[in-house]
């Protein structure tokens, strides 16, 4: 069964850009524009992987990968790996998202990017 990635990115341009590699490679995948789009995505089905932005409006990409670590521990769900992406190496926003997942800088190979999602998805 293909494993399914939730795309979370204020840009549409990128959620559709990583949403159709990941396709084009057996994926399935679902996008948000928000962290509050995202979090009722997780809460109505099941993820194997989230790519989320650091830097978004109203709920940054950290805040989003906090509230549902939380919503997964309460509700006894597993763990869903993080690949966090952003475009700003010289914020401390990727060092904080380091204790999470893998952090990967835009603009980023498209090769060592689906590499990442490989190694994230065999952790799980």
């Amino acid at each position: 069964m293909a494993k399914k990635i939730l795309v979370v990115d204020d840009e549409e341009i990128i959620t559709k850009t990583i949403s159709n590699l990941l396709k084009r490679e057996g994926y399935v995948t679902e996008v948000a524009e928000t962290g509050l789009q995202a979090i009722e995505k997780v809460k109505k089905a099941n993820f194997d992987l989230i790519v989320v932005d650091i830097r978004m409006p109203n709920m940054n990409g950290l805040e989003f990968i906090h509230y549902i670590k939380k919503y997964l521990k309460s509700n006894k769900k597993p763990d869903i790996p993080v690949i966090f992406i952003t475009g700003y190496a010289d914020s401390d926003g990727h060092i904080k998202a380091e204790k999470f997942g893998k952090v990967i800088f835009k603009p980023f190979d498209m090769k060592e990017f689906l590499a990442e999602v490989a190694r994230s998805l065999s952790k799980k």
